[in-house]
């Protein structure tokens, strides 16, 4: 067998892995049901490596069944794949897509394989240095290191492509506002957190943040619920009545978690200048004015100013005039 012989076969032999690579790389010859399929495609974003699919963390759980649901509606897989991206900050593709900006970490690999083998089966095919010019053999050693050079660039080149995308795919990415689309009652709360973490910047992100602490106040869990409150009372893109509503529950926990009536005193009064119309920051300083500071006048005043709001609800306005009459009888706060 001539060496020019041995040295094409190689190199056909090379293209040909190269090829079978390439299909097995682009080809999904799974089986499985799509949900699970699907699952398996997207890193579950608090999990350490694993998929949506095989991780048993709230936040995959939630995913997953994000993912039947829209199987079931009849969705495509790149559609359902594309919300997932959206929606959940840091949940990336496991095995991303032979096409637009992720082809180049497809075809480089491919393309360092074949030039290696081209330019090895020029170089071997070449006569060598010495039987050019007559020089000693060791001119042939900067040939045979040709190829590795050759292979290295190539390589190198693979690598700084794929860290270029990882870069640009994994940047800052808010599911704020896919999320916002969906009922946030079937969003568990450490999916919540994750996307409030992720996107603690977001102009978006405080209307998630009351509604998490909402869920926290309900449930008596003050400790949780206080951080997001606070952010949002101190945040410059929330409206004025996630403002409002936030320094009346910052206040109540003052309250009713340490008995701080300066600090909800004081936290109600901020409510108030920002709205000064709020009949709910006016009724609860008049409940710790009398309940906590022992100033009744004050806080006489204050319910009689509710109870002639015209815009006061029947319940609520049964309820004010209640603690009204028994302030003015000289009874002690329940």
């Amino acid at each position: 067998m001539s060496e020019r012989f041995r040295s094409l076969l190689f190199a056909a032999l090379v293209v040909a892995m190269a090829g079978v690579l390439t299909v097995l790389i682009v080809t999904n010859p799974s089986q499985v049901d799509r949900v699970t399929a699907i699952g398996e495609r997207i890193k579950c974003p608090v999990c350490q490596g694993e998929s949506i699919a095989n991780s048993p963390a709230p936040m995959a759980r939630d995913m997953m069944a994000l993912v039947a649901e829209r199987v079931e509606a009849g969705q495509s897989d790149q559609e359902i794949i594309d919300e997932l991206l959206a929606s959940y900050s840091g949940a990336v593709l496991l095995d991303p897509p032979a096409s637009g900006a992720t082809l180049v970490l497809w075809v480089a690999p491919v393309v360092a394989v074949v030039l290696g083998a081209v330019v090895i089966w020029y170089w071997r095919t070449r006569p060598p240095t010495s039987d050019l010019d007559g020089s000693s053999g060791a001119g042939t050693r900067p040939r045979r290191l040709v190829p590795l050079l050759v292979l290295g660039v190539a390589f190198a080149g693979t690598v700084v492509a794929a860290v270029l995308f990882i870069q640009e795919d994994n940047g800052p990415a808010s599911g704020v506002a896919a999320l916002g689309d969906q009922d946030l009652e079937d969003v568990s709360n450490e999916t919540m957190e994750a996307v409030i973490a992720a996107n603690a910047d977001h102009p978006e992100v405080d209307g998630m943040r009351l509604a998490l602490a909402e869920r926290y106040f309900e449930a008596g869990d003050f400790s949780s619920a206080f951080p997001h409150y606070l952010a949002v009372a101190e945040s410059e893109d929330a409206a004025q009545g996630q403002v409002v509503t936030a320094l009346i529950r910052l206040g109540t926990m003052a309250w009713e978690g340490n008995g701080e009536v300066e600090t909800a005193i004081g936290l109600f009064d901020q409510a108030l200048a920002v709205d000064p119309e709020s009949t709910t920051a006016r009724y609860l300083k008049g409940q710790v004015l009398w309940c906590g500071a022992g100033e009744i006048e004050a806080a006489e005043a204050l319910f009689a100013e509710v109870a002639a709001d015209p815009d006061l609800g029947d319940q609520p306005r049964a309820v004010v005039e209640d603690d009204l009459a028994a302030v003015r009888a000289g009874e002690s706060c329940v």
